[in-house]
């Protein structure tokens, strides 16, 4: 019960700063497909016909929303590890655009507040989460890929039993904001990416998050070969992911 009060707190001290155009983040929620262990289709946040406490792996998406390939593949294969699996959506929101050119495969700044938004999102989720009868409080993890993959690694929550970051390095030599990791030292942590992804190799982005993880003993990396920048379709990944969740699972 701590826990719930402590997420809830959050949301309203970030909630003062937000201006009316803002205060629309509900919406990601609301909009945010799901996928329940056992099931084929995904359903709605509103519509989890769950009656016993299981554990919640929140989803962020890249720059571009949610793609289906790749995100709902991973919705869907962490639902089957016996997972709820809810995909906040971020472009739901009035006026949300894109913040990079995926054809250059480069930060567009399009849309400044990108960053911003998606903290809004996860403290959001989170005590969403936190709330749900249908949510087990001790096993709730985040994940994000890419764009989703930065805001895992600043958001600062504690009550996350562990996060996936994947096709990120950790790394922004052009903006401090974005470098590094913001989780509490004593938090797993996993991290996955190509070691020559196309999004990153050569560019101020370039490095990887095990060069970010200032002793952290609960951290893995796992590099896998090739330039390719959605992690899915990699057995390595699919396999570490697995055996991350299963090991940080609390009985």
């Amino acid at each position: 019960m701590k826990n719930i009060f402590a997420v809830i707190g959050l949301f309203f001290i970030f909630a003062p700063s937000l201006n009316s155009a803002e205060k629309d983040v509900e919406l990601s929620w609301e909009k945010a497909p799901v996928y329940l262990p056992g099931k084929l289709l995904s359903t709605t946040v509103d519509r989890i016909d769950i009656t016993k406490p299981t554990p919640v792996l929140i989803y962020l998406h890249g720059c571009t929303g949610i793609y289906g390939p790749h995100d709902l593949s991973w919705a869907s294969y962490i639902a089957d590890q016996g997972f709820i699996v809810v995909l906040p959506d971020s472009m739901a929101r009035p006026g949300r655009i894109s913040n990079c050119d995926p054809k250059l495969k480069v930060p567009s700044g399009a849309f400044s507040k990108a960053g911003q938004y998606r903290q809004e999102e996860i403290t959001y989720a989170l005590s969403q989460v936190m709330a749900s009868p249908w949510a087990d409080k001790k096993n709730i993890f985040l994940m994000g890929h890419s764009e989703g993959g930065v805001a895992t690694a600043r958001s600062p929550h504690s009550e996350f039993a562990g996060k996936i970051i994947s096709g990120w390095t950790c790394t922004n030599k052009n903006f401090p904001s974005n470098d590094g990791i913001y989780s509490p030292k004593n938090l797993p942590i996993l991290a996955v990416a190509y070691t020559d992804d196309e999004w990153r190799k050569g560019k101020f982005t370039d490095g990887r998050c095990a060069d970010k993880a200032d002793g952290r003993t609960n951290f893995r990396q796992i590099d896998l070969d090739g330039w390719l920048h959605a992690t899915y379709g990699n057995a390595d990944a699919r396999k570490g992911v697995k055996e991350f969740l299963t090991q940080y699972l609390s009985k």
